[in-house]
């Protein structure tokens, strides 16, 4: 079922790509007042690879962040890894939220010249130093957004992975690389989620994937189709597995970029009309709503969110 509007009973909520956590405040902070020292001081504390790669992400929600680190970047690699993790979000603001065959042609151009800024930067960290993880991440996605052969980017994947296996960001990439709107189909899609969700440690917030692949599985099909995929009885199990292994397992982690992997959960719950599951999610989550998977439905993704949060509460 389709998310309804309601009236409005309630402000709109504030998109916050900090995901309310306190370091990525101050990250991003000190980058909106070009305080490279400070932003460096952050960053080079991060040393659990998803925490440093979510930092990253939140460097490229940083208006104007390509104006001026490029003065640093050339003698230090920490803001040359900075320039490239920006230029990906960067990218893909010229490009815009539309599929490719709504995307106009002059916006493309500023995509793929972006895209390149951000391949070279990231490619010069790794070279420098093939374990800085959260590049390899960003890389494939440029290697998605550039339509590089696939082999480019499971190279990418591999080098990330095997250094830390259950990287939220390089698993959450491979497996947009195997849907079917890139480079994969439907069932490469749903194995790559099931085999790393199997892998994983219990508390890993790598069996969200599973979900994600449901709720990617829906794109196209209208508000009936959607109804009767998401309610199917192997679907819910398949859901309530994932999450059993994941964010309700004993031993979950819960790290400042868990809220995607909980974001995913929550709608995937919502829509296979399972509010006793979705419903302890958005608890948990408070006021962080995520782009992805939100932003999959038509209009503002905040509003997806509160819309879908006040019918699983109200019912």
């Amino acid at each position: 079922m389709r998310l309804r509007r309601r009236k409005e009973t309630q402000p709109e909520l504030v998109a916050d790509p900090c995901l309310g956590d306190p370091t990525a405040r101050r990250l991003f902070e000190a980058l909106a007042k070009r305080n490279w020292s400070e932003a460096r001081a952050v960053l080079a504390a991060a040393e659990h690879p998803d925490d440093r790669t979510f930092y990253l992400e939140v460097c490229g929600a940083v208006p104007g962040v390509q104006n001026w680190i490029g003065h640093f970047a050339g003698d230090d690699p920490l803001a040359q890894l900075v320039r490239g993790a920006h230029a990906v979000q960067w990218a893909w603001d010229a490009r815009g939220g539309y599929q490719a065959q709504y995307t106009a042609e002059d916006r493309f151009v500023v995509f793929f010249e972006r895209l390149r800024i951000a391949e070279s930067a990231l490619y010069d960290v790794v070279r420098a130093d093939p374990d800085e993880v959260s590049a390899w991440a960003f890389l494939i996605r440029t290697a998605r957004g550039l339509q590089l052969p696939l082999e480019d980017g499971e190279y990418r994947y591999v080098e990330a992975t095997k250094r830390f296996p259950f990287h939220w960001k390089a698993n959450f990439e491979w497996m947009q690389t195997q849907c079917e709107k890139w480079y994969g189909s439907e069932e490469r899609m749903h194995r790559f989620a099931r085999e790393v969700a199997t892998r994983a440690p219990g508390g890993s917030m790598i069996p969200a994937l599973v979900a994600l692949a449901h709720l990617e599985t829906t794109l196209p099909l209208n508000e009936q189709q959607l109804t009767a995929y998401m309610t199917r009885a192997d679907v819910r199990a398949d859901l309530r597995t994932a999450a059993g292994h994941s964010i309700w397992h004993p031993g979950a982690v819960f790290r400042p970029d868990a809220p995607q992997a909980l974001n995913i959960f929550a709608m995937a719950f919502t829509l296979s009309e399972d509010p006793a599951a979705a419903a302890p999610v958005f608890a948990q989550l408070g006021d962080q709503p995520t782009a992805v998977p939100w932003g999959y439905l038509p209009g503002s993704y905040t509003h997806n969110f509160q819309t879908a949060r006040t019918r699983v509460t109200q019912s």
